[in-house]
């Protein structure tokens, strides 16, 4: 039966962890019996690969990694301790050489080259400090009269015209210049004594 048939039946073969030989046989694999590592290998294959496949959605990468897993769990195996199922066992290590896989394909750039090529976006000591002066520009937006945070708001952080405005407010143009400019020297006013 092909892996892919595996892969498409409806129930999944029975796990035949809990037959009597498998305590004997990974024991013996875990003294160095080959012999008996192919026969778990044999016992288990399928339901590592299927695991591997689940998580990776690729066959040639399922195959590459269920290859791996068995691998490393060979040589694991005189570290192997038998109070838990060989199956955990082999869970636990095609879980970590999945994320081993995904790590490595990440792509990564050495510091030395980080160094080299300064990137020209804000650090973290921008992005800081430009939150710092914003919370300290929204504390003095809210020491102004009603009317002329609601015209700082619109017209400094909405970007809406002062034409705009004064049809949102129903006042006059001139009179939101007006009250605009009085907010902006207020706002002046709060910083600089602020700072």
């Amino acid at each position: 039966m092909t892996r892919e048939a595996l892969l498409n039946e409806i129930a999944p073969a029975l796990d035949r962890s809990g037959d009597d030989d498998e305590h004997s046989l990974t024991r013996a694999a875990a003294a160095g019996d080959r012999r008996a590592f192919a026969a778990l290998y044999e016992r288990h294959l399928d339901a590592v690969y299927r695991y591997c496949y689940f998580r990776l959605r690729s066959v040639a990468e399922a195959e590459d990694v269920t290859a791996d897993v068995f691998h490393r769990a060979l040589v694991a195996m005189p570290r192997y301790q038998p109070r838990r199922p060989f199956l955990a066992f082999l869970y636990t290590i095609a879980r970590n050489a999945i994320v081993d896989r995904a790590r490595a394909a990440r792509p990564n750039a050495p510091f030395e080259d980080a160094l080299a090529h300064p990137s020209d976006a804000p650090g973290p000591d921008a992005h800081a400090l430009a939150a710092d002066q914003a919370q300290v520009v929204r504390m003095a937006i809210r020491e102004l009269s009603p009317l002329q945070q609601e015209i700082v708001i619109l017209r400094f952080i909405e970007g809406r015209t002062t034409k705009e405005i004064a049809k949102i407010t129903g006042k006059r143009e001139s009179t939101i210049r007006g009250i605009q400019m009085r907010a902006l020297a207020g706002l002046r006013g709060i910083l600089g004594s602020d700072q």
